[in-house]
């Protein structure tokens, strides 16, 4: 079978290279955030406080993905939950301080990560950042499904 036909196997492969290759540099740091976890904390500390659907909206993700990790942070202690004063139905989360320090790390990270993205950018020749942000818009732009029936 045509390996391009995996592309989505693909970029699982790459994602799941990355949190392995990202996990001794965190351990290193001193960061405890699971790494699939780290931009559920980056958008607690922009928002401050905020629902699973806030959450979810400002990351572009399922409910339901979202509300998967959230049990573990708790668990960290990197977030809190309560409820919401004016809607008993609705939990808000917040960082704790242990939250807001594993954030600041996260963020100290990422400052030097792009030098990092960068170097790989160089050896490949491509701005693989730059890439997969056009491949995400131009499959917003036209699904495979269209593309499928324009076949």
């Amino acid at each position: 079978m045509n390996g391009k036909a995996l592309l989505g196997k693909r970029a699982e492969d790459l994602s799941n290279l990355i949190e392995q290759q990202t996990q001794p540099i965190f351990d290193s740091l001193g960061i405890i955030v699971p790494i699939k976890s780290c931009s559920t904390l980056l958008t607690l500390s922009e928002l401050g406080q905020a629902s699973l659907a806030d959450i979810a909206r400002q990351l572009q993700q399922s409910h339901q993905l979202v509300k998967q990790k959230l049990p573990k942070l708790i668990k960290l202690d990197l977030i809190q939950q309560s409820p919401d004063p004016e809607d008993k139905r609705r939990t808000l989360y917040s960082l704790t301080s242990e939250g807001k320090s594993q954030t600041q790390k996260i963020k100290d990270y990422l400052e030097q990560s792009e030098v990092l993205v960068d170097s790989i950018s160089k050896d490949i020749g491509v701005d693989i950042f730059d890439a997969i942000d056009k491949a995400i818009s131009c499959m917003k732009d036209k699904s495979l499904w269209d593309r499928y029936k324009q076949q």
